[in-house]
């Protein structure tokens, strides 16, 4: 059995810690199951401590405005209590299938037209107050029916993604398999984006950290994940050490 090997600790005195993050950028496709993996190196001053792991998400689109082309009109059907839908819906179907022609290709939100009228739209909150004031009318400027509904895409909080975080240098793996981030995380709105390790982990100078993301959500745009910590300065066998040590005996 090999002797139990105790680091050596910094001077009395000599050894403090400094708040520090750690955060990388994912760029996502809306591919699932495509993985992107990420690294970071402890910087050589001192080890890393890690308490946390949190995350934050900008989509590249998060919204489709549009309106009804033409203005819609209701016709009655031949059978008395009947309503055209095609007269009725048409128009509005028109104006997105025209609102998402007229976006480039890259920026189109991959969401199903299907979707998209079967979980609903509503009122575009910008034109909402001026088409329900004048509503006792029927009429609206030409400027805001075209921008008179915003599709129900889904929204960024609906965001999933698988993660690992892993220390290269030891080898060690910090999860038996990939985490769901509602799971370990929570949801991009702000309920519980974050997660505070039930043991920090130490990452010694130079140690390489990676951390693979997996997609799973249909979203494109930039998966932001920091790992929350802070940094022991001043430890024995490194620059600050040495550094802390030095201005001691000076005084």
């Amino acid at each position: 059995m090999m002797p139990l090997q105790v680091r050596p600790q910094a001077e009395s005195g000599t050894q403090r810690t400094i708040p520090f993050d750690y955060a990388l950028t994912f760029p996502l496709t809306g591919q699932p199951q495509r993985i992107l993996r990420r690294t970071i190196t402890v910087s050589v001053e001192s080890a890393f401590v890690a308490v946390g792991v949190g995350y934050g998400f900008v989509p590249e689109l998060e919204r489709l405005v549009f309106g009804a082309a033409p203005p819609p009109i209701v016709v009655l059907a031949a059978a008395p209590g009947l309503v055209d839908l095609s007269a009725l819906f048409g128009p509005v179907v028109s104006g997105f299938r025209q609102a998402l022609a007229a976006l480039p290709l890259e920026q189109r939100p991959d969401v199903a037209e299907d979707d998209v009228f079967a979980n609903g739209f509503r009122l575009n909150p910008e034109v909402a107050e001026a088409v329900l004031t004048n509503g006792a009318t029927g009429f609206v400027r030409p400027d805001v029916a075209s921008r008179l509904f915003e599709a129900a895409i889904p929204t960024p909080q609906q965001i999933q993604f698988l993660y690992a975080i892993f220390d290269e240098g030891s080898g060690r793996e910090f999860q038996s398999e990939p985490i769901l981030s509602t799971a370990g995380l929570g949801t991009a709105d702000g309920d519980r984006p974050f997660r505070q390790f039930a043991q920090p982990i130490r990452f010694e100078p130079r140690t390489t950290i990676r951390i693979e993301v997996t997609e799973v959500s249909p979203f494109r745009g930039q998966l932001f994940i920091a790992l929350h910590g802070y940094k022991a300065l001043g430890e024995a066998g490194t620059p600050t050490g040495r550094l802390l040590r030095g201005v001691r005996r000076r005084r």
